[in-house]
Order: C-alpha cells, then structure tokens, then sequence
C-alpha cells in the first residue's frame, strides 16, 4: 500500500497481484455473506498486510496478504468488510484500493490474540478437519429433527449448534474454529494445519490465513445470526 501525503489522496492499498486480489475478495466476500454489517481491522506493516474478521463463532480470522509497495508508515483501522470488498472490486490497473471510511470497532477488534510467543499442539491434515466439520453439519441436522416442529426456534436451534460446535476436535480446540475456517474459505482442501497455543489463546494455523479463539469463552460474539447461515460455506459476491 503507498500511503499518500497527509490531508492529500485518500489512503490507498496496492494489491497489485491478481492472486492477492481475488483471494482477499473471496475472504471478504464470505465474511460478508455471514455478516452484511461485519466489519474487518486492517493492520499493516512494511508489505504485509493482516486482515482481520470475526464470523459468528466467537472467534477471530486472519488472511495475510502481501502487498507490492510497502506503507510508509504502520496501519492499524477498522472498516466495514461490505466497503472494502467494494472497494476492492473497484481497483485500479495498478491495483490501489482505496480504503473506506473508519467504522467503530466491533468488540472482538479490540481483543486480538498475540502476535508471538505461540507453541504447537499439533499439525493435522486439512481432510480431517473438512471431515469433522462435515459431521458436526450432519450432527446439526440430525438433532434438529429430533425436534418437534414447534420446538425449532431460534434459541433452541442456537442451543444445538452451541453444544456441537463446542465440541474439541483437536488438541482442546472446539469445532467453530474449524468451522470458521471453513466458512471464510482459509481451510485448504489439501496439506496440513498446525494448531497452536499462546496463553489464553488457542490458534488453527491454515496455508491461507487463522482462526484464534480464546479457551475462556471467546471473543465477545456468539451465535447471534441465523443458525441456518452457518451451516455451508457462503458463496462470495
């Protein structure tokens, strides 16, 4: 991103790789499939730029992506992710995005894991994870019809999906994180994921990006949005 002189040109990314650009609008798209008011805190140092999210999972999503000029100085703003992917949408042939307008933080923005300091739990094969996430979509459905018709409401449907995706899978690391991962499209379908530790804070690490939560009861969101959305990844766009 080249950062313009100060009360100048608006603040401008540039995300001149066609790859970056498409990955990061794919992100941006399904966090914004899960959320139409969502917002995501940019950090940015040199040409690295974090992007940060937080479906409705009580965790908190990371994509790096590498920018082709560095920022002249470091970046830290939180806007709203419908903006941005529009924004991004309308890139020039350089590739500069400009940036929107600041939006007050989400609760989850101000509450972000380390950026150091993590050890590993352990590394498993993205396959296992899809197929994890897999069974807990079918564990969903299959309670769900256990219910009676006049018993599926919101909360009791919430209730389910709390008590599913509460699950550890791996190395103490409940089933939403892998969910997560999934939904924002970071899960590979093939290689491995590393699962990590910091603190209070447990990390899936992805070839595309992270999913963080903290072992104490997340980061402030819960399962506030229609169940139904969680249940398959979103589609961009």
């Amino acid at each position: 991103m080249t950062q313009r002189a100060a009360g100048a040109d608006p603040l401008r990314l540039m995300v001149a790789d066609p790859h970056e650009r498409a990955g990061l609008g794919a992100y941006l798209g399904r966090l914004a499939a899960l959320d139409d008011r969502g917002s995501a805190r940019l950090q940015a140092s040199g040409t690295v730029l974090g992007v940060w999210g937080g479906p409705p999972l009580d965790v908190v999503t990371l994509r790096p992506v590498e920018l082709s000029e560095p920022v002249l100085t470091p970046l830290d703003r939180t806007v709203a992710v419908q903006r941005l992917a529009q924004r991004l949408s309308e890139a020039g042939p350089d590739g500069s995005v400009e940036l929107p307008d600041v939006v007050p933080g989400p609760a989850w923005a101000g509450l972000l894991p380390p950026r150091s300091g993590w050890a590993e739990l352990a590394t498993v094969p993205a396959s296992a994870v899809r197929d994890a996430v897999r069974l807990g979509v079918d564990g969903f459905h299959r309670r769900v019809e256990l219910l009676a018709e006049g018993e599926r409401t919101q909360p009791a449907l919430q209730a389910v999906a709390n008590q599913i995706w509460s699950r550890p899978f791996v190395a103490g690391v409940p089933l939403r994180a892998a969910h997560a991962a999934e939904l924002t499209g970071l899960l590979p379908v093939d290689g491995e994921v590393g699962v990590y530790e910091s603190g209070a804070w447990l990390r899936l690490a992805c070839p595309g990006g992270s999913v963080a939560l903290r072992r104490d009861g997340g980061v402030g969101l819960g399962l506030d949005l229609n169940v139904w959305s969680l249940l398959s990844p979103p589609r961009p766009g």
